[in-house]
């Protein structure tokens, strides 16, 4: 059997080591298999506690780490996504900001590649991440896809490439798009890498005369690091918003959700024409899930009342 391509997992962190550390941690352990893989990280000059350590850790453990020097809020992410584009040799790329946790251990990311290699001519990207029943409702989405039992859709409702990522795209796509543009005022709401980068995708698909479909697998692999009250702990500026703690019952620092074998979902859920919802592959370790009484997750919009802690 001839070696599986590269693939290069870029992760971005700013004063999140929780979810650093389980984002990249869950990778490993889900994706054992599949060994031609390489691991880049950025740090955006964090200061939490811990974190120079588990750099340091990570160096000794092989992989490519890089720290910025000095914080930069309203470009260091778009930053981090040029270095993980300048330093990544793998033919497939997915630049992450290291707010997921993997979830299904073995096989998919064989899957993901196979899928990548026959469909490349109309897929920008692949998803990595659950989301909510009601997002999934309201999407249009192309027959199933792929030659196994693990199966993609094509969602139409999507821009072809994801702007800030967090996702898996080819190296020769990335190549063509990047870079980010590093000269913003802003992190969000306009004028920002993200929505400069879609801005520019657009118009390169569309000059290239490229048919390009955002993909999605059927079982979502990841889900986004959550808490009980449906938000997440955002970096602004100075600042870190809402509950943001380790995972409570796994010491090793893995694990906020139950690790599912490949083998499992695929029995579990088969094949089907809508992505599997959060709501139905997630299983807290040592937390409440934040889904309300009619069984659909909550979704926590911001607040000035919302926990902030200065970093």
């Amino acid at each position: 059997m001839s070696k599986m391509p590269k693939v290069s997992f870029g992760f971005v962190n700013c004063n999140r080591l929780h979810y650093l550390r389980s984002c990249l941690e869950s990778l490993l352990v889900c994706t054992e298999d599949y060994e031609n893989k390489e691991i880049i990280i950025v740090d955006n000059a964090s200061t939490e506690e811990g974190t120079d350590e588990y750099l340091e850790e990570l160096k000794e453990r092989g992989f490519n780490v890089f720290q910025q020097e000095a914080r930069d809020p309203s470009n260091e992410y778009a930053k981090a996504l040029n270095i993980i584009a300048e330093n990544a040799t793998g033919k497939y790329v997915a630049p992450i900001p290291a707010d997921i946790q993997f979830v299904v251990k073995g096989g998919w990311l064989k899957e993901y590649v196979e899928f990548l290699e026959q469909y490349e001519d109309t897929t920008g990207c692949v998803s990595f991440d659950a989301q909510r029943r009601i997002r999934n409702a309201a999407g249009s989405y192309s027959n199933e896809l792929g030659s196994n039992d693990f199966k993609f859709l094509y969602h139409f409702n999507r821009n072809p490439v994801m702007g800030a990522m967090n996702c898996m795209v080819s190296k020769s796509l990335l190549d063509k798009i990047y870079p980010w543009d590093v000269q913003n005022d802003s992190h969000e709401g306009g004028g920002d890498s993200e929505t400069k980068m879609l801005e520019k995708i657009a118009k390169i698909v569309k000059s290239e005369g490229m048919q390009k479909f955002y993909a999605a697998p059927s079982i979502p692999v990841a889900v986004g690091i959550f808490n009980e009250q449906g938000g997440n702990a955002r970096v602004r500026g100075n600042m870190r918003f809402g509950e943001y703690c380790p995972p409570p019952a796994d010491e090793s620092g893995v694990s906020y959700y139950k690790i599912h074998l490949f083998e499992e979902v695929i029995e579990k859920f088969g094949p089907s024409s809508h992505p599997i919802a959060i709501e139905d592959i997630t299983e807290a370790v040592g937390w409440k899930l934040p889904i309300d009484s009619s069984g659909a997750w909550i979704k926590l919009k911001d607040s000035p009342d919302i926990k902030s802690v200065e970093i």
